[in-house]
């Protein structure tokens, strides 16, 4: 069945596709192999709870061990990696602070720091110039091509990106039926201004441009009536797009993982989140639906009704579970946690596999990059293990 792209006229927007793999494949299609491998031992229920070092911290020498049942022992080896995630990697390397007292890796007060997110939110819809664009639009719902579900998305080119200074975006399509009243009143700017002030007051913030919002109130009656009117005439009905935006987030310094004085079952210091956004980060995706709507217009393909009007993050907009950044690679340990082959700085047989190691987090999924990044350190790894070995 052939699902074409939507028709636009300009190289500005794009459609990009989105594959989906499948969450069970290591306990069912590698389990087996896993288990026949004599060079494999996992311990379940296992948590490391300290990073043992020599003296001046430039070799790991054991891990400590504990279970909930209170278990305890040590794991001895040449090299240990670290993989269990963007907030547990930090938050371990903090807590293992006998040596080095800011915590392991943390000279230069990097470690937790530029904790990413990849925003997401519903707002908006696109509202078809034809009905037809609904049976023609099979690409940007989830299908499967050759067992493989994908999904399209539109997104922006690289040269607009580069133009415009924005960060990477893509936006997904959800057909449904809205109330002909309630779409109306999207364009309201009193409906948008009331949302934000909603927003920041449930944030516990004032909104930017906070008289502009107040006017816009006061002097829109009009739309606050429709919008008021729209649960009553709900029976008018029209087909649009809902829209699901998933976004890039600009590194932060101050956006970060530290540690809280509350302790868990095993007695360690529980984690403190503390996730931030940047006014770009809003910015970008604001201007980004901007853009589509544009180049929707242009090709005649409907237009977009945008909610977001200002850079106060909307109170509905969530994380994707995508923990990223808090040990970032740079070559300069002043910079970054670890270098090029993601060992941490200063310490030789030390390293970390995952998205906490990302610089930068783009829009799309991290695993295939996690993945990629671990298969490439795997092969680091053999390769020092036999020289280590020869020695």
């Amino acid at each position: 069945m052939r699902r074409p792209r939507l028709p636009f006229t300009s190289d500005r927007v794009e459609t990009t596709i989105f594959h989906f793999g499948f969450r069970d494949i290591f306990y069912k299609e590698y389990q087996e192999e896993i288990n026949r491998q004599q060079n494999i031992m996992t311990y379940l229920y296992a948590n490391a709870v300290d990073i043992e070092t020599t003296k001046t911290a430039e070799k790991v020498t054991r891990l400590r061990v504990a279970c909930l049942r209170g278990k305890k022992f040590w794991v001895s080896a040449k090299l240990f990696i670290l993989a269990i995630g963007a907030i547990e990697i930090p938050r371990l390397l903090l807590i293992s602070n006998r040596v080095q007292r800011s915590g392991l890796g943390n000279e230069n007060d990097l470690v937790g720091r530029f904790f990413m997110e990849h925003p997401h939110l519903w707002s908006g819809i696109y509202v078809p110039s034809d009905s037809s664009i609904f049976r023609s639009a099979g690409l940007y719902k989830v299908h499967k091509v050759n067992g493989v579900p994908i999904m399209g998305k539109l997104t922006l080119s690289d040269k607009v990106l580069r133009q415009e200074r924005v960060l990477n975006y893509c936006v997904s399509l959800h057909p449904r039926l809205w109330s002909t009243p309630y779409y109306q009143s999207l364009g309201s700017r009193g409906i948008q201004s009331v949302k934000a002030l909603r927003s920041a007051a449930l944030r516990g913030s004032m909104p930017d441009h906070f008289g502009r919002h107040v006017t816009n109130v006061i002097t829109d009656i009009g739309g606050l009536a429709k919008a008021a009117c729209s649960k009553i005439q709900s029976s008018r009905k029209m087909k649009v797009f809902w829209l699901n935006h998933m976004s890039e987030q600009l590194p932060n310094p101050d956006s970060r993982v530290t540690l809280s004085d509350e302790r868990d079952a095993l007695g360690l210091n529980r984690v403190r989140l503390d996730w931030r956004l940047s006014p770009i980060d809003i910015r970008s995706i604001i201007r980004a639906q901007e853009i589509i709507d544009e180049e929707l217009q242009r090709a005649g393909l409907g237009r977009l009704h945008i909610e977001m009007h200002d850079e106060t993050p909307p109170s509905n907009l969530t994380g994707g579970w995508h923990h990223m950044g808090t040990t970032r690679m740079h070559k300069d340990p002043k910079k970054g946690v670890v270098d090029q082959n993601c060992r941490v700085h200063g310490i030789s047989n030390l390293f970390i596999a995952g998205p906490s190691v990302f610089p930068t987090c783009g829009y799309a999924n991290p695993v295939l990059t996690a993945v990629a990044l671990s298969a490439r350190l795997a092969d680091y790894v053999k390769k020092l293990m036999s020289l280590l070995i020869r020695s």
